[in-house]
């Protein structure tokens, strides 16, 4: 059995200020910010904070759809943009086109499982540190949608996943933005990965990294050798600066046996 970590959700190019993990482990998952045209209803001021009685519009200054671009701060636009929910930790799916993670998410198997990890700021510094927060379990064998199937096919493959990001923007847009070379400029496959309990948004996020060298994080030692990543070097297995997918050969039981433990340590 396998586990991927992926690292998703929003960060300094898209939304600001980047979330932030307080000193008891409580964080916020912030999408980020669709960028382009979807049927996704949920938006930055529909979806309730979990760390207060709001909505996550009221922790955001600014959204940047596509990490480029002008800043977008008024509260109202902020409120009204829609998420590009993936994963959707509700729905346990996910869907991904970054040619490495498309490559190890197709070569999961029913029972495997895909964890999420993301830049959080903690709550002594406003270093992004990469903190896991939530996982799914692979409930069926993944389906990639490559670039020289036709668009009825597409539609047939993501009718089974209808609240898969990904197949809320074929919807809207008629279209893969990633097959669409009028919207993106390139063509790549995208893989949707159907997920089933166990899984969801952890209660407290964990943290993998323990240092830093220039602009990358580095796991910590101990999460590696619980983990075993199929990645070294130098410095250690490599979290990003650009946030890589990271193989991991254990089972999903002994994954989740070292969530509960470090979840339990921040609860407890």
């Amino acid at each position: 059995m396998t586990v991927v970590l992926c690292g998703v959700g929003a960060d300094t190019g898209n939304v600001r200020p980047v979330p932030r993990v307080d000193a008891d482990g409580r964080f916020e998952y912030v999408p980020i910010p669709e960028k382009g045209a979807t049927t996704e209803t949920a938006t930055y001021g529909r979806l309730p904070a979990r760390t207060t009685d709001g909505v996550l519009a009221e922790q955001l200054d600014g959204i940047r759809p596509g990490s480029d671009g002008d800043w977008r701060t008024e509260p109202s636009t902020i409120a009204a943009h829609p998420v590009h929910r993936d994963p959707n930790l509700d729905a346990l799916t996910y869907g991904e086109h970054r040619p490495a993670y498309v490559a190890a998410l197709a070569a999961l198997d029913p029972g495997d499982v895909v964890a999420f990890y993301g830049g959080f700021r903690g709550p002594d510094s406003d270093r992004k540190h990469r903190y896991l927060f939530g996982y799914l379990t692979v409930d069926a064998e993944p389906v990639v949608l490559d670039p020289g199937m036709d668009d009825d096919a597409i539609a047939d493959a993501l009718a089974a996943h209808p609240e898969n990001a990904h197949a809320k923007r074929h919807a809207a847009h008629g279209g893969l933005y990633y097959h669409d070379e009028s919207f993106a400029g390139r063509t790549e496959p995208v893989v949707v990965v159907p997920g089933r309990e166990p899984g969801g948004r952890l209660d407290r996020a964990v943290r993998l990294s323990d240092h830093r060298v220039g602009p990358n994080y580095y796991m910590a030692d101990d999460v590696r050798a619980a983990l075993e990543p199929d990645r070294g070097g130098a410095h250690g297995t490599h979290l990003g600066g650009f946030k890589p997918a990271i193989t991991c050969d254990v089972t999903g039981d002994a994954f989740r046996a070292f969530v509960d433990e470090r979840v339990a340590r921040r609860t407890n």
